[in-house]
């Protein structure tokens, strides 16, 4: 009898070891936070008997998370949107869009320099202008950034520079390479199908209208050109490799 249930014993320690992430999901009540503000983060893991480690949460622009097991605190002092993501053992929560607001005391001054400086340039542009008919102003192929991008099969952009150099490619009427790493389950339940950089810190969504993506867990480039939604940047596929 005792070596039956010292076996029952080994093999409900064996069945509790073996439990597996089934789902992530990160949830806030606040999306508007104010520079240097600490908010609370709910963080819930099916089965909640599986504890996440700290190096399983990821965030843009580099804020403050602290993670004590059971609450995880944001604080950022830089204005701007935050993505913050958690990822373990190959399963990705849904993607929390927090914004921190701009620091209305410390712009003020310089808002006031910057127009001054723009106003004073434009006044000696304009003297110049007056003085020399010849000088001719640079034109915006000369300086627009669309000329600084490349999109091509043999340099690929990475997630994080579609993010970088978004409203050029939107704007462009060209297919854009993009190289990117897709998560194990390829569809999330909020954001339909992504593509995530290298440290699985930024996203862009994808639309796959003809099926071609058929496997996830793997580094992918796609070729398609670049939309903006609601909660950042969308890739329409038109080709795999």
């Amino acid at each position: 009898m005792k070596k039956i249930a010292s076996l029952f014993m080994v093999l409900a320690l064996c069945g509790c070891g073996s439990q597996e992430i089934e789902s992530i999901r990160l949830s806030c009540d606040q999306k508007e936070v104010e520079p240097d503000e600490t908010i609370q983060i709910e963080v819930q893991v099916e089965p909640d008997s599986i504890e996440l480690s700290e190096d399983a949460f990821h965030a843009t622009k580099d804020p403050d998370l602290k993670w004590d097991g059971e609450i995880l605190r944001f604080r950022a002092d830089e204005a701007g949107d935050y993505q913050i993501t958690a990822s373990q053992d190959g399963i990705s929560s849904n993607t929390l869009i927090l914004s921190v607001k701009e620091d209305t005391e410390s712009s003020k001054e310089p808002e006031e320099t910057e127009e001054t400086e723009e106003t004073a340039n434009q006044e000696a542009s304009e003297d110049q202008e007056e003085s020399n008919p010849a000088a001719q102003p640079s034109t915006p192929e000369e300086s627009d950034d669309e000329y600084l991008v490349s999109w091509s099969q043999n340099d690929p952009l990475r997630v994080d520079e579609v993010w970088q150099y978004g409203d050029v490619l939107v704007n462009t009427d060209q297919d854009v390479w993009v190289r990117g790493q897709l998560p194990q389950a390829i569809r999330d339940e909020e954001e339909g199908m992504i593509l995530w950089n290298e440290d699985q810190s930024v996203m862009i969504q994808i639309e796959d209208p003809d099926h071609q993506i058929q496997q996830g867990n793997q580094a992918i480039t796609l070729v398609g050109p670049i939309s903006k939604t609601d909660s950042g940047y969308k890739i329409t596929v038109k080709r795999v490799f």
